[in-house]
């Protein structure tokens, strides 16, 4: 069958037109493309094997979006890292935003989330390991120019119950220390929210991984096994203290690093390994809100 060319001007254009219900819509885009980026660093090639999500939003008196739009724009936003100055992955998300404006003309805002995997250097027992995070970072920007970043990191740790602990204490009147208790993974997710200024994951990773009764680590020897036990039963913690410790090691790694109506959210979920369900902790607040916290909690420990 022979296929005839044609204008593609010539055809209909139906996203344009009047939608039956004319109501504004948010977010109209495209979710879990997989894509490689390629960073050139000061150390380095880096490779990011990231799931992207773009986004913009839709006037009322339109029906859709022009959907290859957003990979079109994504496309050009990593050929463009090539000509940067150490290209960062929110350069190259705040350069797609840029695009998906100029090609989707009535929109008033965009927004791009890409999810990949950090490993980090946890040296907990003086031998370095390689441990595996979980990153977000979502880029939002309006027409007018404001730019509103968003980071999370998610990574797993070990925790102690310290309730079982000084149960088993109080009934066997046990001279241990300490005690036995159950222990499991929890899951431990920090992120925080600003306006105009990045905030490096690194330093997300840092206050995360000291969080928790414990970090977990890939490969432990027999002697480092012990002393990763010991140590994790010498600090036990509910859910509840892994979230609190969470804000004071962020507050410590961000103060006078962040404005003060950045956002800040903890979230922790313990993987109980005596029950059937996991417990939970979460916490959201701005980072003005955090300061003044524990700035009256830390005055009523001195006072008190």
């Amino acid at each position: 069958m022979e296929v005839r060319s044609m204008d593609p001007s010539s055809l209909p254009d139906v996203q344009s037109e009047k939608p039956d219900y004319p109501l504004y819509i948010d977010r109209v885009g495209i979710r879990n493309v997989k894509r490689r980026i390629i960073i050139e660093g000061p150390k380095g090639r880096l490779h990011y094997d990231a799931i992207i999500d773009v986004y913009v939003d839709l006037p009322a008196s339109r029906r859709g979006i022009h959907m290859s739009r957003n990979i079109e724009a994504f496309i050009e936003a990593v050929d463009a890292a090539r000509l940067m100055t150490l290209p960062t992955i929110e350069k190259i998300l705040d350069t797609v935003c840029d695009i998906l404006l100029r090609k989707h003309d009535y929109a008033s805002r965009a927004e791009v989330i890409a999810r990949t995997t950090y490993f980090y250097e946890e040296d907990f027992l003086g031998h370095p390991s390689n441990e595996a995070a979980d990153v977000e970072i979502k880029v939002a920007k309006t027409r007018e120019g404001e730019v509103t970043y968003t980071v999370k990191v998610s990574l797993l740790g070990m925790t102690v119950c310290p309730c079982a602990q000084e149960t088993y204490r109080s009934i066997e009147k046990t001279p241990s220390n300490p005690p036995p208790s159950h222990a499991q993974r929890a899951k431990l997710s920090i992120a925080i929210t600003t306006k105009g200024a990045f905030v490096r994951l690194e330093r997300l990773i840092d206050a995360a991984r000291k969080s928790f009764s414990s970090p977990t680590v890939s490969i432990l020897k027999r002697y480092d096994e012990y002393k990763l036990v010991k140590y994790a039963f010498q600090h036990p913690k509910f859910v509840e203290d892994v979230a609190r410790a969470a804000l004071i090691n962020l507050y410590e790694v961000l103060k006078g690093k962040v404005p003060g109506d950045s956002i800040v959210e903890v979230e922790v979920v313990s993987y109980e390994s005596i029950h059937p369900h996991d417990a939970y902790a979460h916490a959201k607040m701005s980072f003005k809100q955090l300061e003044s916290e524990i700035e009256e909690a830390l005055s009523k420990r001195i006072y008190s």
